[in-house]
């Protein structure tokens, strides 16, 4: 479940940045991140969250390794 936060995450800031990308705003925000204070979060990979990423990465390369192959 987390792991499909951070992927809608990915997906969305990716998206963004195509549809508009404004570096101001981007520095922006890049210096109050800077700027907050606190413990850096630490996150640590359960064994099924990096196993299934394995295999969605795995999945995704053979797709698009086939795809080159056809084409």
């Amino acid at each position: 479940m987390m792991t499909d936060i951070v992927l809608a995450c990915c997906i969305l800031h990716n998206f963004l940045r195509v549809v508009d990308n404004d570096q101001s705003l981007l520095d922006e925000v890049n210096r109050d991140l800077m700027e907050q204070e606190g413990e850096p979060v630490v996150s640590q990979l359960r064994d099924d969250d990096y196993r299934l990423g394995s295999e969605i990465r795995d999945r995704i390369s053979n797709e698009m390794w086939r795809n080159y192959q056809n084409n």
